[in-house]
C-alpha cells in the first residue's frame, strides 16, 4: 500500500496503515517530502517519524519510504543511522528507498539544485554509505559528494534493512542493478521491459551479481468507488486521465484517454483518429487535457501561475523535471 502525506495528514495514513495490514497487505510504502506536488487542500507531514508510528501500532506489516532523497536535506549518514535504528526495534519490518530527488524537497530549503548527473553522483555515494555504515565498523568515505571521516553506528541492526533505488530512467536503473536489493519503478510497461531491465540487468553483472537477486517492484495505482467518475477522480493525482478499470482491456493508449476524457464509447474510433498529442514537461508526460485551475506548490522561487492553457504551455517549455501533477482527490494504492 502507499501512503501519501501529500493527501492525509498523518495521523490517518496511520489508521490507514492498520487498516491496510488487517487487508493481508505485507508492505507499506510512503512519500518522504517537505513541500507536496500541490498546494490546494495539501498535506505534507514528516515521513521519518511517522515511520516508527506506523511501526509500532502493527505488527507484521513491513515499512518504508518510497523513496528519500539524498541530494542536499538528507546526508546518507543520517539515513543510514534512522533506517538502522528501526530495524533494530522492529527487525525484517524496515525498508528504505534511495532516488535522485524532487526540486521541490530542496529549493524550499534554500540549496540549490543540481543536474541528474550531480544527483546521480550523490546515489551512488549514498548507496555506499549505507550500506558500509549498516555492516562496518569506523568508516572513512571519501565520495563524490558526500564524505565520512571516521563515522560509525554504535547501534546496528543484526541485518541490514533492504535497501531500494528508484528511478525511471537507465542510468538510476543500473545504480539500482549495481547496490540495490530492489529497483522501483513508475514507468510503462515497454520501458520498463526495452530499456529499463537492460540497464538493471547490467548495473547487476558490473558489479558481479546476479541480476535476478534484485527484486523488480512497479507501483500500480487502485481506486475504489460506487461510482465509475467518482473513482477516476479519486486516483486521477496519479495517473492523470490514463486509468482503466478492472475488466477493461488495455489495447489502444487513445481508447484509455479517451474513456479517461468521458467520451462516449461509440465516438471512440473517430476520435482516435486523431488523438491529442501529450506534450512533455520535464520529464513527465502531461495529457492536453487540463483540470479546473489550482494552485500548485513550488519548487522554485518564482510564482507558478493558475493553469490556463497559454501559462501552462510557457510553463512546461521552462520548467526543470517534476513529476506529473493533477486534480487533488483522495487515493489508496498498492505496490
Amino acid at each position: 500500500m502507499f501512503a501519501p502525506h501529500e493527501v492525509y495528514d498523518p495521523g490517518r495514513l496511520l489508521r490507514l496503515v492498520d487498516h491496510a495490514e488487517r487487508a493481508g497487505f505485507d508492505s507499506v510504502w510512503t512519500s518522504d517530502h517537505f513541500h507536496p506536488w500541490w498546494h490546494t487542500d495539501a498535506h505534507c507531514g514528516a515521513a521519518w517519524p511517522w515511520l516508527g508510528a506506523a511501526l509500532e501500532r502493527t505488527d507484521d506489516v513491513r515499512v518504508g519510504t518510497g523513496v528519500t532523497a539524498p541530494v542536499a536535506r538528507y546526508h546518507p549518514g543520517l539515513v543510514a543511522q534512522t533506517f538502522a535504528t528501526l530495524e533494530s526495534i522492529y527487525p525484517g519490518r524496515v525498508h528504505c528507498t534511495l532516488a535522485t530527488g524532487e526540486a521541490l524537497n530542496e529549493q524550499p530549503l534554500g540549496y540549490e539544485w543540481p543536474d541528474y548527473e550531480e544527483r546521480r553522483r550523490r546515489l551512488v555515494d549514498a548507496c555506499e554509505i549505507c550500506r558500509r555504515l549498516w555492516t562496518d565498523g569506523f568508516v572513512d568515505y571519501d565520495g563524490h559528494y558526500w564524505d565520512l571521516d571516521d563515522a560509525r553506528l554504535y547501534t546496528q541492526p543484526s541485518s541490514p534493512p533492504p535497501l531500494y533505488v528508484a528511478g525511471q530512467g537507465p542510468r538510476t536503473a543500473r545504480v539500482a542493478g549495481r547496490y540495490a536489493d530492489g529497483f522501483l519503478t513508475l514507468a510503462d510497461v515497454d520501458t520498463y521491459e526495452e530499456t529499463l531491465v537492460p540497464a538493471l540487468e547490467a548495473g547487476a553483472e558490473d558489479a558481479g551479481r546476479d541480476p535476478s537477486d534484485v527484486r523488480r517492484i512497479k507501483q500500480a495505482s487502485v481506486a475504489f468507488a460506487d461510482d465509475e467518475r467518482d473513482a477516476r477522480a479519486a486516483i486521477r493525482p496519479w495517473t492523470g486521465s490514463l486509468a482503466v478499470g478492472f475488466d477493461e482491456p488495455v489495447s489502444d493508449p487513445r481508447d484509455i484517454e479517451a474513456r479517461g476524457r468521458g467520451i462516449p464509447e461509440s465516438e471512440w474510433d473517430e476520435w482516435g483518429s486523431s488523438p491529442p498529442t501529450p506534450r512533455r514537461c520535464g520529464t513527465s508526460s502531461i495529457a492536453t487535457a487540463r483540470p479546473a485551475s489550482t494552485k500548485w506548490s513550488v519548487s522554485s522561487r518564482r510564482p507558478i501561475p493558475t493553469r490556463s492553457s497559454r501559462r501552462w504551455d510557457r510553463r512546461c517549455e521552462r520548467t526543470p523535471p517534476r513529476k506529473r501533477r493533477g486534480d487533488h482527490g483522495s487515493f489508496s494504492g498498492v505496490t
